[in-house]
């Protein structure tokens, strides 16, 4: 092959890998979008169907159920086949559910409808970190991960700000048809134009040999922890703090505005995390510094009654839990390598989601004990205490930073 045709493939490979970003941000930010469409429901679905806290917190428990049944599987999937499919049918395996969510009458089918989204979404992130780690080199990676990562926290931000206006306009029911037909949009989206870098490294021989890597090293398992602790804070916010605006008699619609200023901090934390990093010298800095702040944070948000107030630490507090998302990602994959890059993540990933599965329930258990949200901040705050401590252990080298 002549130069410069071999200059023009590198030269569309660069150009193609920001579109497979865009789709893995599509696809990751629709994945959020699906599953916290339902906390801004609580208040409005909750006393339809008579639900208790705990039954309309275990929804989310539901789906993180599913999710961590095809965390593994992904990941060994698409360290092997390439993301293409995996991605895609994490996205219209949730879209179908959530559309037939609005045809529920009781909490047992609900129940299993979530469950079954989780199945789906299970897939996505070991699929879209797969596509990063072979499109992307090391010296580009930190700032694909940072705009990957943005796509939760505008997954939170998006529900909590259209939400309230399309239950408004055609009721809870019409919420779940738009956000699950967008979501098998993206899918079909994604099956399209995915496709395997040309030097891609695949793993070979014991589809388990990831495996062994990722609970045989040290500083995974303890990447693996700092996750559990960062979603147990997060997730625990996310699911309980419109129930809480609620009952400081905030509306539907002044309570998402708060989420939404919320998201809005975690939009940006990501984008701006491979900045701070190298500023600080490490990723593992930015880590500690997160989780230290976060602490008083929360139990401040959660003493708050102002809502002007509780919209500027809502921003605080959004930015700086959503800086470890990035850097936490980025040591998983560094840690692993290419060739076992998405068994890492959807691993890793898998223990994360069980703390997404007690934290709801776990708060909602104490707020129907207590009858108050009291204790909710420092059960949260626990997780970021948690991270603070694991972060500390951590020693490697950082190839990213």
């Amino acid at each position: 092959m002549s130069t410069p045709n071999i200059q023009a493939e590198s030269a569309a490979g660069k150009s193609f890998r920001w579109i497979i970003l865009l789709l893995a941000f599509a696809s990751f930010m629709f994945t959020f979008m699906s599953r916290f469409s339902w906390p801004p429901l609580i208040p409005v679905v909750g006393p339809v169907f008579d639900f208790t806290a705990a039954q309309a917190g275990s929804f989310m428990t539901a789906f993180y159920f599913g999710y961590i049944i095809t965390q593994v599987p992904a990941g060994i999937l698409s360290d092997r086949l390439g993301p293409r499919w995996i991605l895609a049918g994490g996205l219209v395996l949730p879209g179908a559910m959530l559309f037939l969510m609005q045809y529920m009458v009781d909490y047992n089918q609900g129940f299993w409808l979530r469950f079954a989204m989780g199945l789906g979404a299970g897939a996505v992130m070991s699929a879209a970190s797969r596509a990063l780690t072979e499109w992307f080199p090391a010296n580009e990676r930190a700032v694909a991960w940072g705009v990957l990562m943005a796509a939760p926290s505008l997954g939170l931000l998006l529900p909590n700000f259209l939400v309230p206006i399309i239950n408004q306009s055609i009721g809870w029911q019409g919420v779940m048809q738009v956000f699950g037909i967008a979501s098998i949009v993206i899918g079909i989206l994604v099956a399209c134009f995915v496709r395997t870098a040309d030097n891609s490294v695949k793993s070979s021989g014991n589809p388990f040999g990831g495996l062994k890597v990722v609970f045989t090293t040290k500083n995974l398992m303890i990447l693996a922890a700092m996750g559990f602790s960062l979603m147990w804070a997060e997730i625990g916010l996310a699911t309980w703090a419109n129930a809480y605006f609620k009952q400081l008699g905030f509306s539907a619609k002044a309570g998402g505005m708060i989420m939404v200023v919320y998201g809005i901090g975690g939009v940006l934390a990501p984008p701006s995390s491979a900045f701070l990093s190298k500023k600080l010298g490490s990723m593992r800095k930015l880590v500690f510094w997160s989780f230290l702040i976060q602490i008083p944070l929360t139990i401040i948000f959660g003493s708050l009654q102002s809502y002007t107030v509780l919209m500027v630490m809502a921003f605080l507090l959004g930015y700086v839990s959503y800086l470890v998302n990035s850097p936490l990602n980025i040591l998983v994959t560094d840690v692993a390598g290419k060739a076992w890059a998405a068994t890492a993540i959807g691993s890793t990933n898998f223990i994360y989601q069980f703390a997404a599965m007690i934290s709801p329930m776990v708060i909602g258990w104490t707020i129907d004990a207590t009858g108050s949200f009291f204790s909710t901040w420092y059960i949260i705050a626990a997780g970021s205490l948690a991270g603070l401590i694991l972060v500390s252990m951590l020693k490697m080298e950082e190839k990213a930073i």
